[in-house]
């Protein structure tokens, strides 16, 4: 019996990995803390992994712990919460000539840092872990028109202050 439970864990987790290293990342900008954080959610998850009850996509469930060790986190570091958005990230190639992509990076992580912590938490599940926004209203126990208003307001204040940085306001 525990093997087959140590099968499913793994198998899922193996699935899931990339997303929660993706998500970590974006929180601290640092690869090996990201890496850090991935594995303590990793044991967290299969610690909990038989008290799944089904009320939401394993996925969901997941990314609920993973955002709880975040926050942990954060907590014992007492740093500042900084998300990307992978939508933003790919509107890099379309910098302007003359301007290079690490100006162009820069302003992008100086607004996303200015964005308050409920709309880039948001930001960070949807592009950064890749869930849906049913997966991130149960994640985050919100209803799904507050996940689309915080994604809508935080990618507008991401782009309202890049824009300013780039028309020199």
């Amino acid at each position: 019996m525990k093997d087959k439970v140590t099968r499913e864990f793994q198998e899922f987790w193996n699935q899931a990995a990339g997303k929660v290293r993706a998500y970590m990342f974006c929180s601290c900008r640092n690869w090996t803390d990201a890496e850090d954080l991935a594995q303590d959610c990793c044991l967290r998850a299969l610690r909990a992994w038989g008290q799944f009850d089904g009320r939401a996509s394993r996925q969901a469930w997941l990314f609920g712990i993973a955002r709880r060790t975040r926050v942990d986190w954060f907590r014992r570091k007492k740093r500042e919460i900084v998300s990307v958005s992978s939508e933003v990230l790919d509107n890099l190639s379309k910098v302007a000539p003359g301007e290079t992509n690490i100006d162009m990076t820069e302003k992008v992580w100086r607004a996303l840092e200015k964005i308050n912590t409920e709309q880039s938490e948001v930001i960070h599940l949807r592009f950064a872990a890749g869930l849906n926004y049913i997966q991130i209203a149960r994640a985050l126990g919100i209803p799904i028109g507050t996940v689309r208003s915080r994604l809508y307001r935080g990618l507008k204040a991401i782009k309202e202050n890049v824009g300013e940085w780039e028309n020199g306001t």
